[in-house]
């Protein structure tokens, strides 16, 4: 492997790991065993991730309310699978001990990745959540979906510590470690600024 790969899935659709550079398939998995009435289970994939440290776990969040954990070391179907909630798990990100996870009703969930007995569900979170993200140094998680809200949670206490409405509704969210300079200009203020550059303010005629 390279080690620029790519992991991918969806509807019907396998998870699987693409060597960008060689451009091949490292790994492809299996479905599940059939359910216990002989029915086969539906593959539908709708979020993914893997820790920092290690690309060899994978992951992912079903439609049908599934997280599912796969080592690729060792064998192709999912080391662990738990049913979470009722709703699709939209969204997933991870750092090097834990996955969180947010759903189509808006709850948060933690797992612990090297010992996965429980998903831990965060406070205060509703509105489906359609985006999460980790800040590199400091404890906090960032979300944001349909309720149009930008939350940030303490990874410590799982409460919300901040909580922001941006007005539209929202599908991804990324901390920056870049300096932003905020400026707001009203109307009056662009316009005097075109006329200093030659600019000509246009008379609307009333209908």
């Amino acid at each position: 492997s390279s080690g620029i790969n790519a992991e991918y899935g969806g509807k019907e659709n396998e998870l699987k790991l693409w060597d960008l550079e060689t451009q091949k398939t490292l790994f492809t998995s299996k479905n599940v065993p059939r359910d216990e009435l002989d029915i086969r289970v539906p593959v539908w994939i709708r979020s993914i991730a893997s820790p920092p440290s290690d690309s060899n776990i994978i992951c992912i969040g079903t439609h049908y309310h599934q997280y599912r954990q796969y080592d690729i070391r060792v064998k192709r179907r999912p080391i662990l699978e738990k049913t979470w909630e009722e709703l699709p798990i939209l969204s997933l990100v991870a750092n090097n001990t834990n996955c969180y996870m947010g759903n189509g009703k808006g709850d948060i969930g933690r797992i612990d990745i090297r010992n996965p007995k429980e998903i831990h569900k965060f406070k205060g979170a509703v509105g489906s959540v359609r985006s999460l993200a980790l800040h590199a140094k400091e404890p906090y998680l960032a979300s944001v979906g349909l309720d149009r809200h930008l939350r940030v949670h303490n990874l410590v206490t799982r409460e919300v510590e901040h909580k922001f409405y941006l007005k539209n509704k929202l599908n991804c969210v990324v901390f920056t470690g870049e300096a932003v300079k905020e400026k707001v200009e009203d109307d009056e203020d662009i316009w005097d600024q075109l006329e200093e550059t030659g600019g000509k303010r246009r008379k609307v005629d009333d209908e």
